[in-house]
């Protein structure tokens, strides 16, 4: 026979098999029933075979397409073992590492899931197309249904309640079940019930068909051995009643019913959404933390301030000896509890992320000779002997965070000094893993004080954990520095561990890499000078708290500046539209009008451009920048003490606005005819500044004229042209005067003062 005529014939045989598929399906070859129920529920049952029944005689197979449909919709022929051994089997391989139990569990539920949506789904379906609307006859037609497709027969027990309530309870067997019979077949033994998807379709369907959230357990399963594959469905918080009573029934104690897997619809999906909520409310209660310790870390600086800064003001004056130590006790006290509201901000920073590393140039030796300085005084009052030694390779420009370096190694310094009543304390600093790009730094410190035993080594580095109570009642202590200095190393991709022995003493070994400098940014070694006084210099402090405002107001005038006060932004915006301020120290939290607000407005508002320092105890990450944002130029912490609050006053004072170069060239460089021109600026100026006021005041545009044009001579002489040049030539031309214009006029004349008054001859001579 040719090619084509095979083809040809098997064609023909397609189109027979076809026609035959579209003839009406064929009737069960017996007229037994497809469900076993009790007698009270047998008309619902039998009024639903026939449904089913007429259902399923509408049945077309076409293989050229691929379908199979019943009543007009679309089935598909799925091997039995592919929805139970093997797929377990499957899924136990594919996660093995998880154990054979876990494995099985994860097949479980995944069966589970998908066979109760089927169920819940085709009797949607079935329901709207053979239009059934009461519960129990939805109900009877699942397990004809059941039976129809395939799945297995069911047998309805009589102690069984279909009600629509938390009452229903439905007892059956399987005796057929597609699941059992494929491990059966395959000749296997399960450990556990295999039932899974005949549970899920079931208890789908009936849920659907009562609208109950409804499960089944199988207690019995002719796969692990067992006679019949039963099963019990309830809403599943009452599963375990049922099983109890069952249990009781059969005279067996309570006690030895094993509370079995009860599977609910989507528990991974619960599970993940109790692990989301969970998730919310771990960062919330993180949130919540960190504000709380952030507001009573604010609550603790704002009176530490005033402590501080007034212990180090009375320290200035004349005491007694008796005095001098109860200063020095609450002194010490103060700075002690600063310390432990610091490691309390540090760990809350570290518990929210909120920590980053800084990579500047930072200069090893001169930060460990710093720690020397500052560790100095109580070295000498314990006579212990302090040395250091460090590697030459360390005394390069190296790029870190100083501060946080810093920090670490003055934590477990200082420890060893307070730890240590006898001997000394001996640092050794080397250079190991040295290449042309970085190295890892090495700080050994040694002590030959109290020590630590093994078995207590490790809780050191715990939060709030000291190697013994006794410890901490004598040398006090919150149990963080460690733990915090370790959790920093760990962020620079460094280490600290520990050797000790009790009453030997303890070595803590500092790891830390750093990144070699280039030569040109290593950072250049400025020469001292002494701090700017403050002669001149006009200080407006904004600060509520009486206390803090009255010792910050005598910090600076007790250094030369002339300070103002206000208590409230608001207050402060109406100081400055009447006076001139050289710089403003800004309270953040203050009643009314914040900071940050009082910041906007003079910046905006009166358009100043006077440099302001953010002063605060507010504590939360990011507070800094968030100052700088607002139009701040500085932040300063409290509690501060004098020698910061001056820096960062010196650091954000005005540039310089004298300049005399041009006064130079023009005399020759002749110290004394200079001085003398500087002697008559100073005296003559201010009288200038007043009568240049007392003409704009009085509308007098030629006097205002006239005086304008003076100023503007003398101005040209010491360099302050370029900073009210314009401002002079303005009053000129138009012969009147912006309160703005006068205001800075002012400013830069007073500070011009200032800064002339400063210079004494020699200075003029030498700069000559």
């Amino acid at each position: 026979m040719k090619a084509t005529d095979q083809i040809a014939a098997l064609k023909n045989r397609i189109r027979e098999l076809e026609a035959a598929a579209s003839d009406p399906h064929p009737q069960p070859a017996s007229d037994a029933p497809s469900v076993k129920v009790p007698a009270a529920f047998d008309p619902y049952f039998r009024a639903a075979e026939q449904t089913v029944k007429t259902y399923f005689s509408d049945i077309r197979m076409r293989p050229s397409e691929g379908t199979i449909e019943i009543s007009g919709e679309r089935y598909v022929l799925v091997r039995a073992s592919a929805f139970s051994k093997d797929f377990l089997d499957s899924i136990r391989h594919l996660y093995a590492d998880r154990g054979q139990s876990e494995a099985f569990g994860i097949g479980r539920d995944f069966l589970f899931d998908i066979s109760h949506a089927i169920g819940i789904n085709d009797a949607k379906a079935f329901h709207a197309k053979m239009n059934v609307t009461d519960p129990l006859s939805r109900l009877s037609a699942g397990p004809v249904h059941f039976a129809y497709t395939g799945w297995a027969f069911v047998d309805i027990l009589p102690d069984s309640t279909p009600t629509p309530d938390d009452r229903y309870f439905l007892h059956y067997h399987h005796p057929f079940s597609f699941e059992a019979d494929a491990w059966v077949r395959a000749g296997v033994k399960s450990d556990a019930p295999v039932c899974i998807m005949s549970a899920g379709y079931s208890t789908g369907w009936c849920q659907e068909s009562f609208g109950l959230p409804l499960t089944a357990v199988e207690v019995s399963c002719r796969a692990k051995g067992d006679a019949q594959c039963t099963f019990v469905m309830s809403p599943p918080h009452k599963i375990n009643e049922h099983l109890q009573r069952l249990a009781q029934e059969k005279g067996m104690p309570a006690t030895s019913v094993i509370t079995p897997d009860i599977p609910t619809f989507f528990l991974r999906k619960t599970i993940e959404e109790q692990l989301e909520k969970a998730r919310v409310m771990a960062e919330e209660s993180s949130r919540t933390k960190s504000e709380f310790v952030a507001n009573m870390s604010h609550e603790l600086r704002t009176p530490l301030t005033a402590i501080l800064g007034f212990t180090e003001l009375l320290k200035k004056t004349r005491l007694s000896a008796r005095q001098n130590e109860y200063l020095e006790a609450i002194s010490t006290s103060g700075s002690n509890l600063l310390a432990t509201i610091n490691d309390i901000m540090d760990l809350s920073k570290l518990d929210a992320g909120k920590i980053s590393v800084a990579a500047a140039p930072l200069n090893i030796p001169q930060m460990l000779h710093a720690i020397g300085l500052m560790l100095d005084p109580k070295v000498r009052s314990k006579d212990l002997q302090y040395t250091l030694t460090i590697d030459e390779a360390l005394a390069q420009p190296l790029l870190g965070d100083s501060m946080r370096v810093s920090q670490i190694l003055l934590n477990i310094i200082s420890n060893a000094v307070k730890f240590t009543e006898k001997g000394g304390v001996t640092i050794s600093c080397t250079a190991e893993a040295d290449t042309s790009h970085s190295l890892r730094a090495v700080f050994r410190i040694r002590d030959t004080g109290i020590g630590i035993s093994a078995a207590k080594q490790a809780s050191v580095f715990e939060r709030f954990t000291q190697a013994d109570t006794a410890i901490s009642r004598k040398y006090g202590g919150s149990g963080l520095g460690l733990a915090i200095a370790r959790e920093l190393a760990q962020i620079m991709g460094g280490s600290i561990t520990l050797e000790s022995k009790p009453g030997k003493g303890s070595e803590f070994i500092v790891k830390l890499p750093f990144v070699k400098a280039a030569a040109h940014e290593a950072p250049s070694q400025p020469e001292a000078t002494a701090a700017p006084g403050g002669a001149g210099c006009r200080v407006l402090v904004v600060e509520d708290n009486v206390l803090n405002q009255k010792m910050t107001r005598l910090m600076l005038e007790n250094n030369g500046y002339t300070a103002f006060g206000v208590n409230s932004g608001t207050k402060a915006l109406a100081w400055l539209r009447k006076n001139t301020a050289d710089l403003i120290l800004m309270d953040i939290q203050i009643p009314g009008m914040d900071g940050y607000a009082a910041t906007r407005k003079i910046r905006g508002e009166l358009g100043l451009q006077t440099p302001i320092v953010a002063i605060t105890a507010h504590a939360f990450s990011g507070e800094k920048e968030k100052c700088i944002a607002a139009g701040m130029n500085g932040y300063l912490s409290k509690p501060f003490r004098e020698s910061e609050l001056l820096a960062v006053i010196a650091g954000n004072r005005p540039a310089a606005v004298a300049d005399l170069r041009f006064l130079r060239e023009q005399t020759r460089h002749n110290a004394a005819f200079m001085q003398e021109m500087i002697r008559t600026f100073v005296q003559q100026a201010p009288k200038d500044l007043k009568a240049l006021e007392k003409a704009a005041a009085s509308g007098n545009g030629e006097q205002l004229y006239k005086i304008a044009h003076t100023m503007s001579t003398s101005a040209g002489f010491f360099g302050l042209s370029e900073h009210i040049g314009a401002e002079l030539r303005t009053l000129q031309q138009t012969r009147k005067a912006e309160p703005a214009q006068l205001q800075k006029v002012r400013r830069v004349i007073e500070q011009a003062i200032a800064e002339l008054a400063e210079l004494t001859p020699s200075a003029l001579s030498s700069a000559s």
